[in-house]
């Protein structure tokens, strides 16, 4: 049970460079500073091409938000330097260098604010072997995640206080995009069982580019999928950007979809999904 009334924004996909829309991203932070939030989750891709120039500004945004509320973040596949060590052959210490000097140097930092508990995954892992498929389409674009690094989590997330809302981060969409439809997990299904032995209420993830709101049931464990959707010009389907508010209390998450509406330059909230967790 979830002891505490708690509030979480998750937005995603900011892509500083070419495809970035300062009026998007005002407008989050708008509607951040409107809210009454107990921390703001970041689920990666905040710049296009890794560049330093790119992270230098996502740097500015991060700052912006966390002025309003804490934060937590952590690198998407636009963040990763996969040419470091494509298939696995490289010096993978380099993936996520630029990220650690002009962002912050955890690539999966833990959050641990009254009443909410959050545990980055780090999903975005370029071209190592727990990408890869025999798809070259997925090749540099699919994330990966270790059992030990779900362990790992696992771990964390057991050490939250009692009555925490437990939440993980990961970059890529644990389940199947309804547009795309593409996992962004290679290994998905087995990825998703860790993840509901983890304990997690709430997963919050991006990459797919299409909001999305699920009850997910694995083995007699239930968690909520937030799938946030792109603060950039890269929407899928020609779909308005999206942020997701969660709410969570008792046995009870819910999630409302805001939209950017762009004659008022505003996110305005759409109709609410519940679900009940445990």
């Amino acid at each position: 049970m979830i002891g505490r009334a708690v509030r979480v924004l998750h937005i995603s996909d900011i892509h500083c460079g070419h495809p970035f829309v300062p009026d998007h991203v005002a407008a989050a932070q708008q509607l951040a500073a409107a809210l009454s939030l107990d921390a703001i989750v970041i689920s990666g891709d905040l710049s296009q091409r890794a560049r330093e120039h790119e992270f230098r500004a996502a740097r500015i945004v991060l700052d912006r938000f966390a002025a309003i509320a804490p934060i937590i973040t952590l690198p998407g596949n636009h963040d990763t330097a996969w040419w470091h060590a494509p298939f696995g052959r490289g010096d993978a210490t380099r993936l996520h260098e630029r990220w650690r000097t002009l962002v912050q140097q955890e690539i999966e930092p833990t959050l641990r604010v009254p009443g909410v508990t959050l545990v980055a995954v780090n999903s975005a892992n370029g071209m190592l072997p727990q990408t890869l498929t025999w798809y070259p389409r997925d090749w540099r674009v699919k994330g990966g995640v270790t059992d030990a690094q779900f362990a790992h989590a696992t771990a964390r997330l057991h050490a939250s206080p009692p009555g925490d809302l437990k939440m993980l981060v990961l970059h890529h969409n644990v389940v199947r995009g309804r547009l795309s439809n593409r996992w962004g997990l290679a290994r998905p299904e087995h990825s998703l069982d860790l993840i509901a032995a983890s304990g997690a209420h709430v997963v919050c993830a991006g990459h797919d580019h299409e909001e999305r709101v699920e009850l997910v049931t694995r083995k007699g464990h239930r968690f909520v999928s937030s799938t946030a959707n792109t603060l950039s010009t890269r929407m899928r389907g020609h779909r308005p950007s999206a942020v997701n508010v969660i709410d969570a209390v008792g046995d009870t998450i819910a999630v409302t979809v805001h939209t950017y509406d762009a004659p008022s330059r505003a996110f305005v909230p759409g109709a609410t999904v519940r679900h009940t967790v445990g």
